[in-house]
């Protein structure tokens, strides 16, 4: 190994018109500068490998990146999309909350004028869906919600709302001629006399064949006689037109009063007659005064009702109190 010591000289002969330049170098520099340069030339190459492999790295990261980004903006995109069908679908629930409710207001109206017309009680029974919840109680399983469950409440909540609008369509015009109905029952009911036409209850004689008071003989009775007190107010038993207002030596003071359809209605041994030939009256109008003119024991209202004419019993019209006006 004396040779790595040893000194070694390198001439470099330039051109004719320069001087020799010499190097003197050891054996050991002579050796240790090719491995340097190996290991520089080694070390490039390494850190060109390593600067294509990041630059690789980084190619594929951005591709990622890009892919990410793309799949991030069509999700953001369907998201935004189904918000977009959410709230429209809020805004036809909206639209269609507030068609139900004009058209329940309306029905709750139909409703509370037939129960008027018929007289029926308005308190409303208590249903479930009027009821609320408190603190209390409560468990069963928790169960996850089906991601399509939103949608689906959705679809069938607007189905519900769409069969619940079609019935209405057609329960309104059924309440509409369940309305007339009633109106045009009231409207025969209120000419036809089914009220007592005196506060007294108390009937002396009845229809048909009695004994007569005066002679003891049987005779053909064509109303039914309610005891009283002179004076007690006379009602007419439906709406109608006085057809006769008159005085008779056996039937006293009397009052005739023509109701339509054939129907009519007479007030004999009155004390009194308030109403007179032509007067329009109303049920339960006072018509006149119980007395005893006429034939007659007593004070007492001699009551009548005829049909084309002729007399019937009026204890089978009589269905009702006289309301207070």
């Amino acid at each position: 190994m004396n040779w790595l010591s040893k000194k070694f000289t390198f001439v470099i002969i330039p051109d004719a018109n320069q001087s020799v330049q010499r190097f003197r170098l050891s054996g050991l520099i002579i050796i240790l500068l090719p491995i340097t340069i190996a290991l520089l030339a080694a070390c490039a190459i390494l850190f060109f490998l390593l600067l294509s492999r990041h630059a690789s790295v980084t190619d594929t990261l951005k591709n990622q990146l890009a892919a990410s980004a793309l799949q991030y903006e069509q999700q953001l995109s369907e998201n935004e999309s189904h918000i977009s069908e959410l709230q429209t679908n809020l805004v036809l629930f909206s639209e269609q909350a507030h068609a139900m409710e004009n058209k329940m207001v309306e029905i709750s109206e139909l409703e509370s004028q037939l129960k008027q017309l018929a007289g029926i009680d308005t308190k409303a029974p208590v249903s479930i869906s009027s009821l609320s919840t408190v603190e209390g109680g409560q468990g069963g399983e928790e169960l996850p919600l089906p991601e399509e469950a939103g949608t689906d409440l959705i679809l069938e909540t607007s189905k519900q709302y769409a069969d619940v609008l079609q019935q209405m369509d057609a329960i309104i015009p059924q309440l509409q001629h369940t309305k007339k109905a009633v109106v045009s029952y009231q409207e025969i009911l209120q000419i036809t006399p089914t009220i007592w036409p005196t506060d007294s209850r108390k009937v002396t004689s009845l229809f048909g064949i009695r004994t007569d008071p005066f002679t003891g003989r049987a005779t053909y009775h064509s109303g039914f006689d309610i005891g009283g007190n002179t004076g007690d107010p006379i009602y007419a038993a439906a709406d109608g037109i006085v057809t006769l207002s008159e005085r008779d030596r056996v039937l006293g003071i009397n009052v005739m009063i023509d109701h339509g359809r054939g129907i009519s209605t007479r007030y004999l041994h009155l004390h009194k007659n308030i109403a007179e030939v032509g007067d329009k009256v109303k049920k339960g109008q006072v018509i006149g005064e119980l007395g005893s003119t006429g034939r007659s024991t007593g004070p007492h209202l001699h009551y009548e009702v005829s049909i084309n004419g002729k007399n019937v019993d009026p204890v089978p019209y009589i269905k009702a109190d006289r309301k207070e006006p």
